[in-house]
């Protein structure tokens, strides 16, 4: 019978080569093959020593923003958990608006017609009595 091991910690990602957990490494990937891709882009554009010089600024720069990616946290959560949230704060609106439909601005002139004459029956004088 094969015994099946839970983890106890649920907060920690489990880790697959050199102590680096799955999405570490994916990251690490991605950043290896878009660098790879921009080299044989980018080092033919200018001949000679300029394009070999300009291929590797860019391979060195998309290197390390993909390990800075992958491996900095700030706060205990990685930097793409918080480069997502502030996508979203970006991209959701400021201000929000109110606009009533057609069926709220009926019943809110219904109900003020009412409230206006609630409020005129309690003022009336006639209504008061004397004592």
């Amino acid at each position: 019978m094969k015994k099946e091991e839970f983890p106890t910690f649920l907060n920690e990602q489990p880790t697959i080569v050199f102590g680096r957990s799955g999405r570490e490494l994916l990251i690490i990937a991605c950043g290896l093959v878009l660098s790879a891709q921009v080299w044989g882009d980018v080092s033919h554009l200018l001949a000679g020593f300029a394009g070999i010089l300009l291929g590797i600024l860019l391979v060195t720069m998309i290197v390390i923003a993909s390990l800075v990616l992958a491996l900095l946290k700030v706060g205990y959560r990685p930097l793409e958990e918080w480069i997502f949230s502030w996508f979203i704060f970006i991209a959701s609106p400021k201000v929000y608006m109110y606009k009533p439909g057609e069926e709220d601005v009926e019943y809110s002139v219904e109900s003020e017609g009412n409230a206006r004459r609630q409020a005129q029956r309690a003022i009336d004088p006639d209504d008061l009595e004397e004592s």
